[in-house]
């Protein structure tokens, strides 16, 4: 890090779930240039698990909305200095409006809008989405995709019950990701055109998903938002 220069202060608002808080955190760490400590960005997490659950709400599953809750971490990340702000959980991102607009100086990195560029910058037109029911139902992905000119394609349900079991039966549950199930589904997208698979939930970025799966490029999410944040922070990126 060049002399004088400030970084900025992140913020993260966690623990949905606590295992992609982690890793966002040990990515950050992975993809900033540091010869010492000091080059490294400022960090601070409140991992906030109790918030109820994205995909439950949105559903109309439960009545518990989680909107609050993202906004008090928010504002309580914002008066503790924090200048950038994300949040590694893409289903959370729906009614990103309502939940962030009462911020005043922090700037929020869009999850969804930043990988949809990422993918863009690829070259991609075509993307199969990995991804919860509620965050298809939110629309969150298609939104940002199509803002982009991609094309957002979905599972099909058989094959959409195989992703739900991998993030729930599996991640949450801490248990081991079914890689046979993670590979059929890639093999469907694959058959439905997509030339690139977006893995739109954080908690499939822990399962070591491979870089390319059925000759399509395998982007994940949080590793975007991982990449981003040290650029949007001013730090340098390795």
């Amino acid at each position: 890090m060049g002399e004088g220069v400030a970084l900025k202060k992140l913020g993260i608002i966690g623990g949905l779930g606590p295992a992609a808080t982690a890793s966002l955190f040990a990515r950050i760490i992975d993809h900033t240039d540091a010869a010492v400590d000091q080059d490294h960005i400022d960090i601070t997490i409140l991992n906030r698990p109790q918030i109820p659950d994205r995909t439950a709400y949105i559903l109309g599953k439960s009545d518990e909305s989680y909107v609050p809750a993202v906004r008090e971490a928010a504002l309580q990340l914002e008066a503790m200095g924090c200048e950038i702000l994300c949040m590694p959980c893409v289903t959370g991102h729906y009614k990103s409006d309502e939940t962030f607009g009462c911020l005043t100086t922090a700037t929020v990195l869009h999850m969804p809008l930043e990988a949809a560029r990422y993918i863009s910058e690829q070259g991609k037109r075509t993307v199969g989405v990995m991804a919860t029911d509620g965050t298809g139902r939110a629309g969150v992905l298609q939104e940002a995709l199509e803002a982009q000119g991609l094309a957002a394609v979905f599972p099909e349900p058989e094959f959409q019950a195989k992703v739900m079991s991998i993030i729930y039966d599996d991640v949450k549950a801490g248990r081991p990701a079914d890689m046979r199930a993670f590979d059929d589904v890639c093999g469907h997208l694959r058959a439905r055109g997509c030339d690139s698979v977006l893995l739109g939930c954080t908690e499939l970025s822990v399962i070591h998903a491979p870089r390319e799966a059925h000759g399509m490029l395998v982007v994940d999410a949080l590793e975007v938002l991982a990449l981003r944040a040290v650029q949007a922070c001013g730090a340098k990126v390795k």
